[in-house]
């Protein structure tokens, strides 16, 4: 379905620019799909926010805010340089065709890689629909269902650069969206079963009290693992939390995700590049109790105190990569950069458990 798309979108493009496309206008479309494709990366998360903090379309609106934040960009930006760029420069038919082939052929790839961007986003399964792991199947982080022409694949890494470079905001797309693609399609592996792509941005919180330590290591079966205590709000997404139309918690691990970097560039948490991590299981009374990626986890009201349920989460030992964020389905993010990893002791955990997490409860 993504291959029959992706070459669909490039035969139309290729045949529009050669057909209707003077050299100026070849140039202004593909810098428009361009623009427009750092717009809608910019600005689609900001937008489906508004959507989320009044309960309006929830799971839909990143998936509709992506795709309406790039439809009006590119729109916007055609007219203006239409308006502003001489459209009338020749140079002759064989720079023509040349420009319509070249610009035609990255336009094609950008506008269906933003499309299948679009559908990745969008929370629904099934053979119609483009889907990177198979809902039904154990995940197998390796070895995703990529298209054989990996456009969404081209415009990720694009921004991904961009957003990293010398003139960005100092917040990377490839950190706060370390391997973007796997990240949203894991996140709506469980659309199926009703379990939400989304939660409010404020629903994960981490213990507040000074004298805790979330970030642990812990020898389990002579292997070291890395556990960080975090806990998921009780409450509805209006009221910050990440309670479905149930009043339920539900999620599944895939949709937790570690995000780590090489300790020496850590000093700079949120530039550059990092690597993503999927829980192994839970740390639950002296070791850990494992996860499939895919397995749905609703916590029982024993588990939730003070509207909050309350987790160790245990992660394979990164060796020397340091955390810098803990993520939740597709928007909850929680900075990990400024917590020190100590190994685990008998004290710390009491902290956790006892009246320390009472005060560190929101």
């Amino acid at each position: 379905m993504a291959l029959a798309i992706v070459i669909l979108v490039l035969l139309l493009t290729l045949s529009f620019f050669y057909l209707k496309c003077s050299l100026m206008q070849s140039l202004s479309m593909l810098w428009s799909a361009v623009i427009a494709t750092i717009i809608a990366f910019s600005f689609y998360e900001a937008a489906a926010q508004q959507f989320l903090t009044r309960g309006y379309a929830l799971d839909w609106a990143q998936f509709g805010c992506f795709l309406a934040v790039y439809i009006i960009s590119f729109a916007l930006l055609r007219m203006a340089l239409d308006y502003l760029v001489p459209m009338k420069i020749d140079l002759g038919d064989p720079v023509k065709i040349v420009a319509a082939v070249v610009c035609g052929l990255l336009t094609g790839v950008i506008l269906s890689g933003n499309l299948l961007v679009a559908m990745g986003l969008l929370p629904r399964q099934g053979k119609i629909f483009y889907s990177r792991f198979d809902p039904d199947a154990p995940v197998v982080l390796k070895q995703p269902r990529t298209p054989a022409l990996k456009a969404d694949g081209f415009v990720t890494g694009l921004y991904s650069r961009i957003s990293s470079g010398s003139m960005s905001s100092g917040k990377s797309f490839g950190v706060l969206h370390a391997d973007y693609l796997a990240q949203i399609h894991l996140n709506k592996l469980k659309t199926k079963d009703q379990i939400l792509t989304v939660c409010s941005q404020d629903a994960l919180v981490l213990p507040r009290d000074k004298n805790q330590k979330p970030i642990r290591l812990q020898m389990d079966d002579d292997e070291e693992v890395l556990i960080v205590r975090a806990g998921i709000r009780a409450k509805k997404i209006t009221d910050g939390g990440a309670n479905n139309a149930s009043g339920k918690i539900e999620f599944f691990p895939a949709q937790i995700r570690l995000i780590v970097k090489e300790a020496n560039a850590a000093v700079h948490p949120m530039a550059q590049t990092a690597t993503a991590m999927y829980p192994i299981g839970l740390w639950k009374s002296g070791k850990v109790i494992e996860w499939e990626l895919n397995e749905i986890i609703t916590p029982d009201s024993k588990g939730i105190r003070d509207r909050v349920y309350w987790m160790d989460v245990a992660f394979q030992d990164p060796k020397d990569e340091k955390p810098v964020l803990l993520e939740f389905k597709q928007n909850a993010v929680v900075d990990l950069s400024s917590y020190e990893v100590v190994k685990n002791t008998p004290e710390i955990e009491q902290a956790l458990n006892d009246e320390g997490q009472k005060k560190g409860s929101p």
